[in-house]
């Protein structure tokens, strides 16, 4: 098989996955593999924006109206021939058949939104201060510290690890070492920092330092940018004072918080629940954010 088939073959396997991939419904490896792909993919990532396009436009157009019970029957006549459907049809054809009849029976009304929670999950923040959607930009950058969470954590980390303040400090550097004492001074009292390295995921490098207590572990991941940057309207409003902007999801299983400075993406990931993340997330985000601005100096 010659280099262009296999290159050919990667990128209908990737294709067939960006509906997955979008709605965060893939495996840990699988994901990964979508996301180095569509870094070095053009037309695999001109694939993905399509769809991302066309997902904008659908909560575009949700406005707050009663719905009709014909209405909602014939939502879910679609979904049922969707179903029917799914084996005969490529995954694009069926996400852009059902979103196009979305579009022409319920466009600029409540239908969009209850056929979009039909069928992607009714997994959406209710809580104050969040906003109701997140934009796949911000997905996708939350899914850096997710990533890297799952690679040393879950994948390689032993919790009996304990670092030594001279192994944190070799590992970090002088520039980053002073994360860790920190870090130790804004956690809850039954939280230390346990680890603090550097690491390499997906071609990318991070700082890592891993907190726990007896029972719970979670990561602050930072890493530099490549010109990325959250989107101002995906940030959880009225929750630091500090003026920091945070933004939070829910992905793979894991709760995270991301924030940014000039130079650098800094992360809070865990499977806490999403409260109790994004309270800790709060108290290290300005002291984080004014260490990493410091450095950038």
């Amino acid at each position: 098989m010659n280099v262009f088939s296999l290159e050919k073959k990667i990128c209908e396997k990737t294709q067939k996955c960006l509906d997955a991939y979008i709605s965060n419904e893939l495996l840990v490896e699988t994901n990964q593999e979508v996301m180095k792909h569509l870094e070095t993919c053009k037309s695999c990532s001109d694939a993905l924006q399509v769809r991302l396009r066309l997902k904008t436009r659908l909560k575009e157009a949700v406005k707050s109206e009663v719905v009709p019970a014909r209405v909602r029957n014939r939502i879910h006549s679609a979904i049922r021939q969707e179903s029917l459907s799914e084996r005969k049809t490529t995954p694009w054809a069926r996400w852009t058949l059902a979103a196009a009849a979305v579009l022409v029976l319920f466009l600029g009304g409540w239908g969009t939104l209850q056929f979009w929670r039909l069928r992607y999950g009714n997994d959406l923040p209710s809580q104050a201060g969040l906003p109701q959607f997140i934009s796949e930009q911000t997905a996708a950058l939350l899914r850096i510290g997710v990533g890297d969470h799952i690679h040393c954590v879950i994948e390689h980390h032993d919790d009996r690890e304990w670092n030594t303040s001279e192994q944190m400090a070799a590992e970090l550097g002088r520039n980053y070492f002073g994360l860790v004492a920190l870090v130790n001074a804004k956690l809850p009292k039954d939280y230390r920092v346990s680890v603090a390295h550097r690491c390499e995921v997906n071609g990318r490098r991070f700082v890592h330092l891993i907190f726990k207590n007896q029972e719970k572990v979670l990561s602050l991941v930072i890493t530099q940018k490549g010109g990325e940057g959250f989107p101002v309207q995906d940030r959880i409003t009225g929750l630091d004072p500090s003026g920091v902007a945070l933004h939070q999801a829910r992905l793979q299983g894991f709760e995270v918080i991301g924030f940014e400075t000039k130079a650098h993406l800094a992360y809070v990931v865990s499977a806490l629940d999403q409260q109790e993340n994004r309270q800790i997330a709060s108290d290290l985000a300005s002291s984080v954010n004014d260490f990493l601005t410091h450095l950038e100096i």
